[in-house]
């Protein structure tokens, strides 16, 4: 019989399987497989031996990828000027013209991740104001973050900082920003009027 004292966390559990512990929580919501015990707050506790007879191979929950790690989320800076807000012309097309961009890198900020995509794509160094807004991008599947930004010093002038991912930075209006960036996501086009207007 288990004791309390041998239940562990969903971490913990998670760990000694050798899978995210996100992955445990949502095959314990989805009904897969069963805590052993669940405290008065509601916190799973498991039993690592009848977690893995739970898992046995003819019952392992049917997953496409039960240990691979979800991506990375994407952040993408919203800098804002006099001058209008800071764009990149991509080499690929796809698609033409957005923000500032990039993958937020493990045990990274999405503060820091955007101040570090700026810096190294248009040579300008900012600063982080606040979170705009999230969503999961309809076309890619990607968690983004759209965080606010403005330029640390008095300098706005910048350049292609990496030539592989873009053709051209600069600065436009809100007149340019639906031919150049049709569709823009709600909370950053209001924001971007508040700012811009």
């Amino acid at each position: 019989m288990t004791t309390s004292s041998q239940l562990v966390t969903t971490g913990q559990a998670a760990r000694a399987l050798g899978i995210d512990p996100a992955t445990l929580w949502r095959w314990a919501k989805a009904g897969l497989v069963q805590p052993t015990y669940r405290t008065p707050g509601g916190h799973f506790r498991w039993s690592i031996d009848d977690l893995r007879d739970q898992l046995s191979p003819e019952e392992e929950p049917p997953l496409t990828e039960p240990l691979a790690p979800e991506p990375q989320p994407v952040v993408a800076a919203i800098v804002t000027s006099p001058l209008g807000v800071l764009v990149g012309k991509r080499n690929d097309d796809k698609p033409p013209w957005t923000f500032i961009a990039g993958e937020v890198e493990p045990g990274e900020s999405p503060a820091d991740a955007a101040i570090r995509e700026v810096k190294e794509e248009t040579g300008l160094l900012v600063n982080y104001s606040r979170i705009i807004g999230r969503r999961v991008h309809p076309k890619t599947g990607r968690t983004m973050i759209y965080l606010a930004c403005t330029p640390a010093g008095s300098s706005t002038d910048v350049f292609v900082g990496d030539e592989d991912e873009l053709a051209e930075v600069r600065w436009i209006g809100l007149g340019d920003l639906d031919e150049l960036l049709p569709g823009v996501f709600d909370p950053v086009r209001e924001y971007l009027v508040e700012q811009l207007s």
